[in-house]
């Protein structure tokens, strides 16, 4: 079995009303920088739209290109839309699924639930998620119970993919807040057939990697764009602001931004090669007054070379 190579991106955000995101020729470029590559799939994962429903070709794009691509969810695909919806408009059957390609088992994970009370879980849908901050981010226990039954009986390595990160290394508060239960899943798969070998998330809109308990956990950078909380209005073409009612919280990426993956069984090592990238204009985190907070904001996606973790 030989080197696994897929292309990964993130956080898209398509919504033309609000966001100056460009997605159609975002999309295009990764699309085509993958299929130069040698990729052998494409993994989005998760905000890919704002309402899904209203966007039936950007869809097709994604999902008719000659390489196979799978969603992720994320919080926003649920602003406009039911959950519903969002399942039927992105052509899924449920919010967390997995499918084995070449020797590795990609388990996706849907961790858009919020919980007031403790076993009670709801799902996002048409933005319920906003009357509730604080109890967001967590997998009902039959998601769960289907991740470790998932894990245990795979004949192969896996991987997950995920929007908020499982947990999350610059901050406490930036991961599921389940996450010590697929931690316990993690762990538990060591030495086996089924041993999780990467994590993989997007949401914070910034690129880096993290070891936690000796499973890489890649940080996959936005496509498009950072959001700051404090507007600004620093870019040069002022008509934009008048187009894009979010333009001013956009720190704009000038090049879209992914990473290929390629997971070698041989060497027991996991390489990324990322996107170098500037700021539109130069207008970065920082520059608009903004703080990056626990990972700096950059415009690129980082490269690098990790080996698996010890059996």
């Amino acid at each position: 079995m030989g080197p696994l190579k897929f292309t990964v991106f993130s956080d898209l955000h398509h919504h033309p009303a609000w966001y100056k995101a460009d997605a159609p020729e975002r999309l295009t470029a990764i699309q085509e920088r993958a299929l130069e590559s040698g990729s052998e799939f494409i993994l989005h994962l998760g905000d890919f739209s704002h309402k899904p429903s209203a966007c039936p070709d950007l869809v097709r794009q994604f999902r008719e290109f000659p390489l196979p691509g799978y969603f992720v969810l994320g919080n926003h695909e649920f602003d406009i839309d039911s959950y519903e919806t969002v399942l039927q408009s992105m052509g899924l059957d449920a919010g967390y699924y997995f499918f084995d390609h070449d020797g590795f088992r990609f388990i996706v994970l849907d961790e858009n639930y919020f919980s007031d009370f403790p076993g009670i879980c709801f799902h996002y849908s048409e933005r319920n998620y906003f009357d509730h901050p604080a109890g967001r981010d967590w997998m009902p226990q039959e998601e769960i119970q289907w991740l470790r039954e998932t894990v245990q009986s795979s004949p192969y390595p896996c991987i997950l993919a995920s929007h908020a990160p499982i947990v999350y290394a610059p901050s406490e508060r930036g991961g599921m807040k389940c996450g010590q239960e697929v931690e316990e899943i993690i762990r538990g798969s060591r030495g086996t057939p089924g041993e999780v070998i990467l994590c993989l998330n997007g949401h914070h809109h910034r690129s880096g990697l993290d070891v936690i308990n000796g499973v890489p956990r890649l940080d996959v950078n936005s496509a498009s764009f950072n959001w700051v909380p404090v507007p600004h209005d620093l870019f040069p073409e002022k008509e934009w602001y008048h187009i894009y009612e979010c333009l001013g919280n956009m720190i704009i990426f000038e090049k879209p931004v992914s990473a290929e993956i390629i997971l070698d069984p041989e060497t027991r090592t996991i390489e990324v090669i990322g996107t170098e990238g500037d700021f539109l204009h130069g207008i970065s985190t920082e520059i608009s007054g903004n703080n990056s907070g626990a990972r700096l904001s950059t415009a690129d996606m980082i490269s690098c070379k990790v080996p698996w973790p010890e059996a």
